[in-house]
């Protein structure tokens, strides 16, 4: 069943990823920050007002787009570096983080990280079509 599997490849596209996530979500903590940093506030003050605001839904939409747009990079250098099917390697991206948003669910509101599981396998996989597409 998962023959043409391969596990290089399937690290690579889960680093980039999570690498991808991790740098979007740099960027709009920081552009949270400035949003609301230009009152006399503190640190923890700050943060407070960043996880409130990340709960709002627009936040939380940009947040599950960048997300699901890391996947789908994910899915593309996975389906790149492996040398044979593609697509089942740029699934197993999918999967592995389908698993690790199982483990990592609470942190935010039930309905989005339900919707967010649902879409990234299907994200992962469409980086590997973008992948076969422009081969």
């Amino acid at each position: 069943m998962f023959e043409g599997v391969r596990p290089r490849a399937v690290l690579f596209g889960i680093v980039a990823d999570i690498g991808a996530t991790f740098i979007a979500m740099m960027l709009l903590t920081s552009f949270l920050g400035m949003q609301v940093g230009s009152e006399n506030l503190s640190q923890a003050e700050l943060m407070q007002l960043i996880e409130e605001a990340l709960q709002q839904p627009p936040y939380l939409l940009v947040g599950g787009i960048l997300g699901l747009l890391a996947t789908a990079l994910g899915g593309y250098v996975a389906a790149r570096t492996a040398e044979v099917a593609p697509l089942l390697n740029a699934a197993c991206v999918g999967l592995f983080d389908v698993v690790l948003g199982i483990f990592l669910i609470g942190g935010s509101p039930l309905w989005f990280s339900v919707i967010g599981l649902l879409l990234t396998l299907p994200a992962a996989i469409a980086g590997g079509v973008l992948f076969r597409r422009t081969a």
